[in-house]
């Protein structure tokens, strides 16, 4: 039975949105083809299709809604790992890959959010979501800055922004449609083959010494060092 109680004061509105909110995790959980409709959703809410657009202009804010809040659960996460004492880089290396391997909802919706969710909403709802995105990955870049030598913050944004979107192209690739493996009946070419988490170890440790040769390179030797915090006692691997 659908519950068409209009919600009365402020924290019912919010727990009624946030319900829409986890009925579409619920739901990709189940699984992640087709997109769920918002009739989909609101059946799995346990509401009307209405309410739905009450709390959302439209289907794409509830999936990008969705992404920020799986991406600060994921965040909080990777940051623990880099604040857990002694630093660690290789144990913030798994934490990331594991990150990347293990929610296929976070990745599915990274994937579709720059060409196909980000399409249809408000300019000022886009605002928001690219601010907030952005707010989680310069936690984390100035988290590292803290415990690395040599590695200012900017260069660590390049590197998880770098990182976060070959690691959304690896994970599809790692997971193609069904039509792909059904064409092959199983017998998949070396072009679909490989371990995720051993292509994203391997991305993880070109990209490091990349981003260390450039911050060694002549052209940046002459450059005054950004000014950057440091943890006290911290242990650099």
């Amino acid at each position: 039975m659908l519950d068409k109680q209009r919600a009365r004061n402020p924290e019912e509105k919010e727990h009624r949105k946030q319900s829409i909110v986890e009925a579409l995790e619920r739901l990709l959980e189940r699984e992640l083809h087709p997109l769920p409709s918002a009739n989909d959703i609101a059946r799995e809410a346990g509401v009307t299709k209405g309410v739905i657009y009450f709390y959302f202009n439209t289907r794409e804010e509830i999936f990008l809604t969705l992404l920020l809040q799986i991406g600060e659960r994921v965040f909080q996460r990777m940051l623990a790992a880099v604040q857990r004492e002694p630093y660690d880089r290789e144990h913030v290396k798994t934490e990331l890959i594991t990150a990347c391997s293990t929610h296929p909802v976070f990745m599915q919706l990274g994937l579709l959010a720059p060409g196909i969710l980000e399409a249809n909403v408000s300019d000022g709802f886009i605002r928001e979501f690219k601010v907030e995105s952005g707010r989680q990955f310069e936690n984390i870049a100035m988290a590292i800055a803290e415990h690395e030598d040599d590695i200012d913050i900017a260069l660590c944004r390049k590197f998880f922004l770098r990182f976060y979107f070959l690691a959304l192209y690896y994970w599809k690739h790692h997971h193609p449609p069904e039509a792909v493996v059904r064409a092959f009946q199983g017998d998949l070419p070396w072009i679909l083959q490989g371990d995720l988490r051993s292509e994203l170890s391997e991305t993880f440790d070109w990209l490091w010494a990349g981003m260390r040769a450039a911050e060694r390179s002549p052209q940046n030797a002459d450059a005054a060092p950004a000014p950057k915090r440091k943890a006290a006692g911290s242990a650099r691997k």
